[in-house]
C-alpha cells in the first residue's frame, strides 16, 4: 500500500519531504544565525522577565521580538540564556536573552538603560539602528 501512495504522490506532483533530523535542523539553524540581524534598539527598564528571571537596569540583557521564543512554557524556552553580541557604530556588547519585547517587529531588541547608554552614548536617541548575532 505504501509503494502505491508513493506512485500517487508522485504522479500528482507531490515529492516526499527529506526528514528533518536533529542534526539537518542544528545545521540550518547555524546558517541562519550566522549572518548579522539588523533593526531598531530601544532600551526599557526590566523587572520580572519571559524566562523567569528578576533583572535591573545595569544588567547586561536583552529582551527579543516574541516570535523568536517557541516553548509554551518561556521559562524553559531555548532562548532563555542564549547570548547576542549587538553592534553600534564601532562599539559592541555581549548582552543575554531573558524576555520578550512585544513591541520589537522583526529583528528589533530592547536592552537596558546601561547598554543602550554604552553603545549610543546616551538615552537622548531613544531608538538606533544596530546590527547583532547569536553568539
Amino acid at each position: 500500500m505504501q509503494f502505491f501512495t508513493a506512485i500517487v504522490l508522485a504522479a500528482a506532483g507531490f515529492a516526499a519531504a527529506a526528514p528533518v533530523t536533529e542534526s539537518s535542523e542544528n545545521a540550518a539553524t547555524s546558517v541562519l544565525e550566522a549572518r548579522a540581524r539588523s533593526g531598531d534598539m530601544t532600551y526599557y527598564d526590566p523587572g520580572l522577565g519571559a524566562c523567569g528571571r528578576t533583572n535591573g537596569p545595569n544588567d547586561a540583557i536583552v529582551a527579543v521580538p516574541f516570535a523568536f521564543f517557541t516553548a509554551a512554557n518561556p521559562n524553559k524556552d531555548p532562548m532563555c540564556g542564549r547570548k547576542l553580541k549587538v553592534n553600534y557604530k564601532g562599539k559592541s556588547k555581549t548582552v543575554t536573552i531573558v524576555d520578550k519585547c512585544y513591541g520589537c517587529k522583526g529583528n528589533d531588541i530592547d536592552v537596558t538603560p546601561s547598554v543602550f547608554k554604552e553603545l549610543a552614548g546616551g538615552l537622548g536617541a531613544g531608538r538606533v539602528k544596530v546590527t547583532w548575532d547569536f553568539v
